[in-house]
């Protein structure tokens, strides 16, 4: 049930601020680079697949590390640490400025996708963690 709900949690995310947040991030950069922005339904479907695929890979990401993880804390910068590396990754060819907007699109997601992650219930605990009462 939980893989289930950080999939869907990662994935709609993903759709809304990486898809479509991201395409939009796409026509400023066009426009603060004095290019004609091009807008094509094949294009802007693609980028919104995308985005979507990464956020339910985020949220797998996201699963493994609440089921393996105990701390929140550590948790949480270990999530954002390997879904911005993953995004590094990906933007790393562009110009400065338009990497800084990705990788800033980028880090909102995983804060908010880490916010509600935590409002979702408590994650499960390992059983190195667990107390025992006698």
């Amino acid at each position: 049930m939980e893989l289930r709900s950080d999939l869907i949690r990662g994935a709609l995310l993903g759709l809304i601020i990486l898809g479509i947040g991201g395409r939009l991030v796409m026509r400023v950069i066009a426009h603060m680079e004095g290019r004609l922005p091009v807008f094509t339904p094949e294009g802007s479907i693609a980028v919104v697949f995308y985005g979507t695929l990464a956020g339910a890979f985020s949220g797998l990401i996201y699963y493994l590390l609440r089921r393996f993880v105990g701390k929140p804390w550590l948790r949480t910068a270990a999530f954002i640490a390997i879904c911005e590396l993953i995004s590094w990754r990906g933007v790393s060819g562009l110009l400065p400025l338009p990497q800084a907007m990705f990788m800033t699109l980028a880090l909102v997601y995983l804060v908010i996708v880490d916010v509600l992650g935590r409002r979702s219930g408590p994650s499960p605990v390992h059983p190195r963690e667990q107390i025992q009462t006698v």
